[in-house]
C-alpha cells in the first residue's frame, strides 16, 4: 500500500506597522494571509512592536565569538528558529519618509547570525553566504501614503530576492475599493498567495499587477482628495 500525505506550508508573517490591526498595512497583509490559509497554508502572525528586540550593536560576536548566536537574549531567540522553520516569511511595512519602518529594520539587522562572515560575489555584487541552506520564500508587503511607485525604491533594494507587493496611497484599499484598478490589485494579491502556497511560480504579468501604478487621472484624484482632507484637519 502506498502512503500519501498532504504537505502544509508554514507561513510566518511579521507586521512592522505600529498601528497594528488599525492600519492599511495590516489590511493588505490579511488579504494575502487569508488567501494563503484558504489555499491550505498554516499561518502565524506577529506584530513586531509587541516583541522584545534589541538593536544590533555591530559587535559581530554572532560571526566569530559565538557563531550563529547573538549576544542578546530577547525574542530573537525564538524568532530566528521560527524563520528557519517557516516555508515562507512575509514581512509587512508601511513606508515612512521613503524607508521601511524602523521596527522591521531593527529586526532585519538582528538576522545577521543567519549569515556567514565570508565575502562572496552573487549576481555581480559582494554579499555573505547563508549559514543555513533551507530554501524559503520571502514576501514583502509595503504600503505608502504617496501615490507614486518610487516610494518603494528602498524596499526593493533591501529585499531584492523577495516577491514584492506594493500599494501606494494605501487608503485606496478602503476609499477606492470599488475602482477597477484596486479590484484588480486585490485579485492579484489573492492569486499570488494561492499560487505561492501551491508551489507555483508567478509570471511577469502577475508580478506587475502586484506593484500598483496609478494612471495620471487617478493620481490627480488622490492628491485632490488628500488636500481636501488635510484642509479640513487644520484648526
Amino acid at each position: 500500500m502506498q502512503n500519501s500525505f498532504s504537505y502544509i506550508m508554514k507561513i510566518l508573517a511579521l507586521n512592522g506597522s505600529p498601528r497594528k490591526q488599525n492600519g492599511m498595512t495590516d489590511s493588505l497583509l490579511d488579504l494575502f494571509l487569508d488567501s494563503a490559509e484558504a489555499a491550505g497554508a498554516e499561518v502565524t502572525k506577529h506584530y513586531i512592536i509587541d516583541l522584545d528586540i534589541n538593536g544590533c550593536t555591530g559587535c559581530f560576536s554572532c560571526w566569530w565569538k559565538t557563531p550563529g548566536k547573538c549576544i542578546y537574549r530577547d525574542d530573537m531567540d525564538w524568532l530566528i528558529p521560527a524563520i528557519l522553520e517557516s516555508d515562507m516569511t512575509v514581512f509587512a511595512t508601511p513606508v515612512y519618509h521613503d524607508n521601511i519602518i524602523h521596527y522591521l529594520q531593527r529586526l532585519r539587522e538582528r538576522t545577521l547570525p543567519l549569515a556567514l562572515p565570508e565575502f562572496i560575489i552573487s549576481n555581480g555584487e559582494t554579499t555573505h553566504p547563508g549559514r543555513y541552506h533551507k530554501t524559503r520564500k520571502t514576501v514583502i508587503i509595503a504600503t505608502a501614503g504617496f501615490p507614486e511607485s518610487s516610494a518603494f525604491e528602498v524596499t526593493e533594494r533591501l529585499f531584492g530576492d523577495a516577491t514584492h507587493i506594493h500599494l501606494p496611497s494605501s487608503v485606496m484599499i478602503v476609499h477606492g475599493k470599488d475602482l477597477p484598478i484596486i479590484q484588480d490589485f486585490m485579485d492579484a494579491v489573492k492569486t499570488a498567495a494561492e499560487r505561492l502556497v501551491k508551489g507555483e511560480g508567478l509570471d511577469d504579468e502577475l508580478k506587475k499587477r502586484l506593484k500598483l501604478v496609478y494612471p495620471p487621472e487617478i493620481k490627480e484624484m488622490i492628491i485632490n482628495q488628500h488636500n481636501e482632507m488635510s484642509d479640513k484637519m487644520n484648526p
